[in-house]
């Protein structure tokens, strides 16, 4: 994806948030080649430091640039390889049988193709157990969320906080938890379609014979059960 300096250079100094609307911190620099394509992206976080993202972690959303988490990334890149190899498998298989190519040259590009997915199938087990830590780590989130709000309705209750700080932190909770539900479900649906990659098969497809037709059996020639000899009568 390119993204000029013209289309997010506008964005400088404002502040850049993530899929889930959260803000990460602030555009503060851009780097860019001769061709006034962006490469990366500076951003200045609360804590004061200071991070550089390539830019394709970044998208211009509803006007507005975003940042996009590494996992989102990666699942993306994931899932292009994948089908480009599964584009490539299938080519090479229909070339071998329409006797394009030798098997010779099936069997290098076949094991070239195979190589390259069973590294995606790595970097995809890989991702997944990354997925499933980070949906752990949310549903924590949202069990802590949940017994905060549990614990503000209490203290609301026993007239231990006024009924604007309940609205206020209550709100606060319930935004929260919906962000996190979102990310869990974004999270399980990535998940899913990872996890629905398929694995190149190891079966070689034979290079095309030249079929022989069929040998057909003699015709059958009945014999009647019963033969009449005529006798030639003397003259």
């Amino acid at each position: 994806m390119t993204i000029t300096v013209e289309e997010i250079g506008k964005y400088l100094g404002q502040t850049i948030q993530d899929m889930m609307g959260r803000p990460t911190g602030k555009l503060v620099g851009l780097t860019a080649n001769i061709k006034d394509e962006v490469e990366s992206v500076q951003i200045a976080h609360l804590e004061g430091d200071v991070t550089e993202h390539s830019i394709n972690f970044v998208r211009i959303i509803n006007g507005s640039p975003v940042l996009l988490q590494a996992w989102r990334v990666e699942a993306e890149d994931l899932r292009r390889e994948h089908l480009f190899i599964k584009r490539r498998r299938q080519a090479i298989d229909l070339l071998i049988r329409d006797g394009d190519i030798n098997q010779a040259e099936y069997n290098q590009q076949r094991s070239i193709y195979e190589d390259a997915n069973k590294e995606i199938m790595t970097k995809r087990d890989s991702l997944i157990e990354a997925i499933e830590k980070a949906q752990s780590k949310l549903e924590q989130q949202v069990r802590d969320l949940q017994g905060a709000l549990t614990n503000n309705k209490m203290l609301y209750t026993a007239a231990e906080i006024d009924e604007s700080t309940y609205q206020t932190v209550t709100e606060s909770i319930r935004s929260g938890l919906e962000i996190n539900r979102k990310e869990m479900r974004d999270l399980s649906n990535t998940r899913d379609s990872l996890q629905g990659f398929e694995s190149m098969e190891t079966t070689v497809v034979p290079t095309p014979e030249v079929r022989k037709a069929p040998v057909q059996p003699p015709a059958k020639v009945d014999i009647p059960d019963v033969v009449v000899i005529k006798m030639r009568e003397p003259t």
